[in-house]
């Protein structure tokens, strides 16, 4: 190679290089903005609004409330709400039923008993209702681990 020639070979590397920096500049900035937005913004009012509609039984205790915004989310429109409560008794399947009919949310299908069995230790699903009605779902688990627990999740679906 020339010499003429290995000068403009070294002067086109830097372009590059130079050309990736900004690339990868950008790249970073726009991760970090869409990281601010979805860390800030505040679960879907819609399904916040639902969730809120759910009314615990007497010596429920809440212990946990999340919302969660759509955005980030890998499928459009998945923004939801969760709560959780530690009970002193499990509700039946027919609790779940009528607090489901309280909130005014559709009859929900429910799976299981909502009593422990004998011999079963862990946290596992002892009953779970659910339905599907306004673009969301609904879904109420009771677990028992040391205590009982019921969780509510809405999600936009």
């Amino acid at each position: 190679m020339s010499p003429a020639r290995h000068a403009i070979e070294e002067r086109r590397r830097p372009g590059v290089w130079t050309l990736a920096a900004a690339v990868a500049v950008v790249v970073v900035v726009v991760g970090a903005v869409a990281a601010v937005i979805t860390l800030r913004t505040p679960g879907d009012p819609d399904v916040a609004t639902e969730a809120n509609r759910f009314r615990p039984l007497a010596g429920w205790w809440q212990v946990e409330i999340e919302d969660r915004s759509g955005a980030g989310c890998l499928e459009a429109g998945c923004p939801s709400s969760y709560r959780r409560w530690q009970v002193d008794n499990a509700p039946t399947p027919d609790d779940l039923r009528k607090s489901f009919e309280a909130a005014g949310w559709p009859a929900p299908a429910v799976e299981g008993t909502c009593q422990a069995v004998d011999g079963r230790t862990g946290s596992f699903p002892l009953c779970t209702a659910s339905a599907t009605g306004d673009d969301m779902r609904f879904t109420v688990t009771v677990t028992e681990d040391d205590a009982y627990q019921v969780a509510l999740t809405v999600e936009s679906v």
